[in-house]
């Protein structure tokens, strides 16, 4: 499979047999293989709607479109009646499907899903005029085996987290990370279109700040690519002053421009908190990093090592200019991956991703130089292998023909989904927990009214490590960070007198509180410690008062149930 130029007297040649060989068809084993991959890119097409389309959005996806939903109602974001940890753009965002869905009368969720279907669609088209003008003498079969990597990466691999932040993130960047390629390869690209990936990307970097180290990590390997191929430092400034990338920063500083001037709350408010509290969340040293991420760097030390094999006779072609460029965006990306400290897969995705592509750009490039040829049952093997993993994924996931129109959600088994079964649409209800999984979906699937600001206590770690370090057998644990005894008292007041203004704005008809003190619960970010999250709101005077209008109704799981008197 030919990614590299050939001669003028090879080019049709090429172009009909894109795995040389020495076969007596070649016209015939060439499509073959196209048919091989067309027939993969359709059943990873299926597999994505399996694990992506066809289950319930991710809990992050819901709480952004429950945002958005408030916030086009005309609730002010972080003020006292809806506050968040994310900087606003997402949630600017969210408000296109949920206005959409609100005028079709469709599930926001369905909608989202499908305008990002629409936003990878255009992508790959536009990637695809890229890696025409990059190779021009690009085979079919070469077409097909990208599309097929393409589906797998940017839809089966993000599976529940398709549409989150992250993997947004790794589609609007790519077009971004080919215009780069095109730089280094003196390739011209339209200005319209370097504009228009100039924003995309500052799009999708601005919903990550801390993945910015993708530009600074690919603007190195083009300026130190333009060295070794242009001595003149004339040229060398030149390139970094493509259209595309001076877009991506003003599309960066308008973003910034855009919360002083909408949302000032958030650098006046919200930061400060977060620098006194989120570590707590994030809180995993690089050890833990990586042993949750295993995936991450196996694939990183696979494509690091394709991108050194031998390959004399393509040393300098475009596939490994595209694999160098994809390699660098996955270790900045990694990089950022660490310095959220969270270990969760998500954040793992734009890494995951470029190294991906880099990948498989390398093997069908090794492909490419070492003449491979496949058998010609090679379209029936893909056939069966196709069907087996549709038959895996839909067993696995918990489809069935018997129920075709019906699909399990992938969601928590809790809270008990019994606590909302009688309570009808619009009902108040709070979730004193932790985790975002459990407080979320059941609000939004439900169509409950969150009688919280918060989507979760996320202040609340930090809190409780500070006034009560974490016991271990060499007596307490100091916390990762102390917070100053004044402003660990400003926080205690803050987190206390936010519950009872939300209690008593709301008036919740249930509340559920998760038994965080019990040894058989384990309360997320607080897994070495077994706090009693109702003893700690009691301590507040105020709270005693509010929540002295409530009873104890039932357990069930990891959730204690409250209700009116």
């Amino acid at each position: 499979m030919r990614f590299s130029g050939a001669p003028a007297a090879s080019v049709s040649r090429q172009e009909t047999t894109p795995f040389p060989s020495d076969s007596a068809r070649p016209v015939k084993e060439s499509a073959a293989i196209c048919l091989a991959f067309v027939t993969l890119t359709a059943a990873a097409a299926a597999m994505a709607c399996l694990l992506a389309l066809l289950p319930a959005a991710g809990h992050d996806q819901m709480w952004f479109l429950y945002m958005a939903g408030r916030v086009l109602h005309g609730t002010h974001l972080y003020g006292p009646q809806l506050f968040d940890s994310n900087p606003p753009l997402i949630v600017w965002l969210s408000a296109v499907p949920t206005a959409l869905a609100a005028w079709l009368h469709l599930p926001s969720t369905a909608v989202a899903k499908l305008l990002v279907v629409g936003i990878e669609a255009a992508v790959a088209t536009i990637c695809l005029m890229q890696l025409k003008a990059l190779r021009p003498t690009l085979s079919r079969t070469a077409l097909w085996a990208l599309a097929f990597a393409y589906v797998v990466v940017f839809a089966i691999m993000p599976a529940r987290d398709f549409g989150q932040r992250d993997h947004l993130l790794a589609v609007l960047c790519l077009p971004y990370l080919l215009a780069a390629a095109m730089a280094v390869e003196g390739i011209p690209l339209a200005r319209w279109k370097a504009v228009s990936i100039g924003i995309a990307a500052g799009i999708g970097l601005s919903l990550k700040p801390h993945q910015l180290l993708v530009p600074i990590g690919v603007e190195a390997i083009v300026l130190w690519k333009g060295y070794t191929r242009h001595r003149s430092k004339e040229l060398r400034f030149l390139s970094c002053l493509r259209p595309e990338l001076l877009t991506l920063c003003l599309t960066c500083a308008a973003y910034l421009a855009a919360i002083r001037i909408l949302t000032p709350d958030y650098l006046t408010q919200v930061l400060t908190i977060l620098r006194d509290t989120y570590w707590a969340i994030g809180s995993l040293g690089p050890s833990a990093l990586l042993l949750q991420a295993i995936q991450l760097h196996v694939l990183a030390v696979i494509t690091l090592a394709l991108q050194f094999v031998p390959r004399p006779a393509s040393l300098q072609s475009t596939p490994r200019t595209l694999a160098t460029i994809l390699i660098a965006a996955g270790i900045a990306s990694t990089i950022a991956y660490y310095l959220q400290g969270t270990g969760w897969y998500y954040q793992q995705i734009p890494a995951l991703s470029f190294f991906a592509l880099a990948a498989w750009i390398e093997l069908l490039d090794l492909a490419s130089q070492l003449n491979l040829s496949l058998p010609r049952w090679t379209p029936w093997a893909a056939a069966g292998l196709s069907a087996l993993a549709l038959a895996l994924t839909a067993y696995f996931s918990g489809y069935s023909l018997a129920q075709p129109l019906t699909f399990p959600s992938g969601l928590a088994a809790d809270p008990d989904p019994s606590f909302f079964a009688a309570l009808p649409p619009g009902t108040p209800v709070a979730i004193l927990t932790t985790e975002v999984d459990l407080s979320v979906p059941p609000i939004f699937l439900h169509h409950l009214l969150f009688a919280q600001r918060m989507n979760n206590l996320w202040t609340l770690p930090a809190i409780l490590r500070n006034e009560t370090p974490t016991p271990g057998p060499g007596g307490p644990v100091a916390p990762k960070r102390r917070i100053p005894l004044a402003r660990l008292a400003e926080l205690d007041h803050m987190q206390h007198a936010w519950m009872v203004e939300d209690l008593n704005r709301w008036h919740p008809q249930l509340i559920l509180i998760e038994r965080c003190q019990d040894p058989a619960v384990r309360c997320q970010v607080l897994e070495d410690r077994h706090d009693d999250l109702l003893a700690w709101f009691l301590r507040d005077p105020a709270f005693r008062a509010t929540f002295a209008q409530y009873h104890f109704l039932r357990s069930s799981g990891p959730f204690d149930a409250y209700v009116p008197n």
